[in-house]
């Protein structure tokens, strides 16, 4: 039997656990590095002949790994064909359209009623700049693609935020802006995979910046059935069955972050007695056969 995972990076220590998993399952595992790919239109053997081996026929989901834009359109037109060949994916390539695009991820958040911070999104600087005092003075500029907490800056002085702005502009930056939180310097992460919630951690800093990534250190929480609740309503409207969800806890009560299609667990896995590679691994293989 073989088995697909797709990933930039087939030696990420994450990836390796999962593989393993399925190793120990009897599965051959096969990667697919978007990278790497050459399709070919007309030619012979077809694009769709290298799947026709799974079993299940589906794929693991762990990253397209792009950054150039052009590169973003061309891996998930790449998985868009996987999908074409009846191939499914896990998580789908519209879930990761959703989930990378912090723009699209707030769209969802707000029209399903999701308590999720105020937002401004524009591509004109003095328009920037205008968000930025309507959303009190202080808020936070993220790059609309990206995790990790890489290129996030917070503004809370005008004549800096006057200068990121308008230096940024001319680079031609799109401006993803959202109000800044108190939020004591910890956020709560929660993995779902599907209808179930399966751990969830604080993550504690000594800085504003709660990603692990960054610096942050993982710390037990006992959950409650309002952030469980919460927590899968939010993947269920990203579209997003193996989820990562961001959860900031204030005065005003809970709000949703953002949504991970393409979580990490190792932080998570500190704190928590359940084995997280196999539970992934359980439902992909499960809702790959549904």
């Amino acid at each position: 039997m073989e088995v697909m995972i797709i990933s930039p990076n087939s030696k990420d220590p994450e990836v390796q656990i999962l593989s393993n998993e399925f190793k120990n399952r009897g599965y051959e595992v096969r990667f697919f590095i978007p990278s790497t790919i050459k399709v070919g239109i007309g030619f012979q053997p077809k694009f769709s002949e290298q799947f026709d081996l799974l079993e299940p026929r589906a794929g693991l989901v762990r990253g397209f790994g792009a950054a150039a834009t052009q590169k973003i359109f061309s891996r998930l037109d790449i998985l868009r064909a996987i999908e074409e060949y009846d191939v499914k994916l896990i998580n789908s390539r519209e879930s990761l359209e959703i989930a990378s695009d912090k723009f699209l991820s707030s769209i969802f958040l707000e029209k399903y009623q999701i308590p999720t911070p105020k937002t401004m999104i524009c591509e004109d600087s003095h328009q920037a700049l205008k968000a930025f005092d309507e959303l009190g003075g202080d808020c936070v500029l993220k790059p609309l693609y990206g995790s990790k907490g890489i290129g996030i800056t917070r503004l809370n002085d005008r004549a800096f935020a006057e200068n990121v702005l308008y230096s940024l502009d001319q680079l031609n930056h799109v401006f993803y802006l959202q109000e800044f939180i108190e939020h004591q310097n910890r956020d709560i992460r929660i993995l779902v995979l599907g209808d179930k919630v399966i751990a969830g951690m604080y993550r504690v800093s000594d800085s504003w910046k709660s990603n692990i990534y960054a610096g942050a250190k993982a710390e037990p929480i006992e959950l409650t059935n309002e952030l469980k609740n919460l927590a899968i309503k939010a993947a269920k409207v990203t579209k997003t069955k193996i989820a990562g969800v961001d959860i900031l806890e204030s005065e005003k009560g809970f709000s949703v972050i953002e949504v991970n299609s393409i979580p990490g667990f190792t932080a998570l896995q500190k704190v928590s007695d359940i084995n997280i590679a196999e539970e992934i691994i359980n439902f992909f293989l499960n809702d790959a056969k549904s």
